[in-house]
């Protein structure tokens, strides 16, 4: 039976379409060496077949991930099966390199990779294993704050059930960790541990909610934290070391104590795309692996329903996401200048208001100990059709919002962390079976602007 375009592409690697378009401005492209439009670069292999490429630069960038790829051909020709938008990544023999034979072929570019990019670019070589120890740098606390001695809580939150323990948030008080219901309709919830009343470890498709407290049974929405962070900073530290492109730590709000829908979950989450069936606002603080970083704004209200795509910042992007470009590998990622993603850092993020009480914005600053730059940046300006965004999300957050964390992994990841139209984001392909068992975060505050 013939093959048709459809089902090749589904054995095809599917790269991360992007509807952005790449920048007209050659200097926010990643590098690339010289290709040129109309020939076809012959070569004895071809490596890989990458489809969804939205561009040259995009296809120019992959090969550049990949120590075998010596040159690449990018289909330009619209609605052509076979050839538009794919990207043919391919061998050349040592010494070969520019001596490739050229076939005229009309509404393809052929070039080759620039050097020094494909040590920018990840999902190719296996990420660097995480060298963090279970306990390192966590603070042992009491119920109270105070601080304990190692042996007094060592044996606390060993319970992967509903309810594993107790963390302390510096200037809010304890809180209670209830577990999730359900990953996702019909699977089970990854296990989540609670240690020494400071430190959350989310394991593989675990998933946790702040609560005021916690029994085992039924699930109410009235157990969860309503956290106004309205005029005030959330801090933690984070140790996302190990992870590959496909796995996301997060940790985000959502509306939760004001869900009064059990959800196909059966816990009463909520977020902006329903992934238990209910929708409600979200703010992302922390989407992240070793190589990208996003914090997004998500409005909801009844009429419009939530806005899924939002606006945000950070590192990476792709697949029908804007690319966001706020750093960059050289300051974020494994050995980076400013925060080295191999090693625990810690995060801020404020929510300013202004003399009406109302969100202008939120703020993002990454820093690590040792290190004498951070990365960060603002989102002030959201404007989406149906909603009146940050008035929204202000009284998302007077009402209370859940903070929620959870670590999980996709093939499909690219969104976050691919390497977008122009080339510059970090993942070429997730793999998420390289994603480690689990990642951490402790060292919980909140603090007044």
């Amino acid at each position: 039976q013939p093959m048709t375009f459809s089902s090749w592409r589904m054995m095809s690697d599917n790269f991360g379409w992007s509807d952005f378009a790449p920048p007209a401005d050659p200097s926010k492209l990643e590098e690339c060496g010289e290709w040129e439009e109309g020939y076809d670069y012959n070569a004895s292999k071809v490596i890989q077949t990458l489809v969804d490429v939205a561009s040259a630069t995009m296809c120019c960038a992959a090969c550049a991930a990949y120590p075998e790829c010596g040159t690449w051909t990018w289909g330009a020709t619209v609605d052509a099966q076979w050839v538009t938008h794919v990207c043919w990544l391919k061998a050349l023999p040592p010494g070969q390199l520019r001596a490739v034979a050229k076939v005229a072929k009309p509404g393809v570019y052929s070039g080759y990779p620039a050097p020094g990019v494909g040590a920018r670019k990840a999902g190719v070589v296996a990420p660097p294993a995480s060298q963090s120890l279970l306990l390192d740098g966590v603070h042992p606390k009491n119920s109270d704050g105070s601080p304990a001695a190692p042996t007094e809580v060592a044996s606390q939150g060993t319970t992967f059930g509903k309810c594993p323990g107790n963390v302390f948030v510096k200037g809010h008080g304890s809180v209670s960790l209830i577990n999730a219901g359900a990953n996702v309709p019909g699977q089970p919830s990854g296990k989540v541990q609670a240690l020494e009343g400071d430190l959350i470890v989310p394991f593989m498709d675990g998933r946790t909610y702040f609560g005021n407290s916690c029994q085992e049974g039924d699930y109410s929405p009235q157990s969860y934290q309503a956290m106004d962070l309205l005029g005030k900073k959330l801090s933690w530290t984070t140790d996302v070391s190990g992870t590959a492109c496909g796995c996301n730590a997060a940790l985000y709000l959502v509306n939760m104590p004001q869900n009064s829908v059990i959800g196909t979950c059966h816990d009463y989450y909520c977020d902006a795309m329903s992934v238990c069936g209910v929708p409600c606002a979200e703010i992302d603080l922390q989407e992240a692996n070793q190589y990208s970083w996003t914090s997004t704004l998500h409005a909801y209200n009844p009429d419009a329903g939530a806005d899924g795509l939002g606006v945000g910042i950070g590192y990476g992007g792709s697949k029908g996401e804007p690319e966001r470009r706020d750093w960059t590998s050289l300051e974020y990622g494994p050995g980076a200048s400013c925060i080295d993603t191999t090693k625990p850092f810690q995060v801020s993020v404020s929510f300013p208001t202004d003399m009406q009480g109302t969100l202008t914005g939120m703020q993002v600053s990454l820093s690590q100990e040792g290190s004498s730059c951070g990365v960060g940046g603002t989102v002030s300006e959201y404007s989406v059709p149906g909603h009146e965004a940050l008035k929204e999300l202000t009284q998302s957050l007077q009402a209370g919002m859940t903070p929620v964390i959870s670590y999980w992994k996709s093939t499909d990841m690219l969104w976050m962390d691919g390497i977008g139209a122009d080339g510059r984001g970090p993942c070429v392909q997730d793999t998420p079976d390289q994603c480690p068992e689990h990642v951490r975060f402790y060292g919980f505050s909140v603090d007044p602007l």
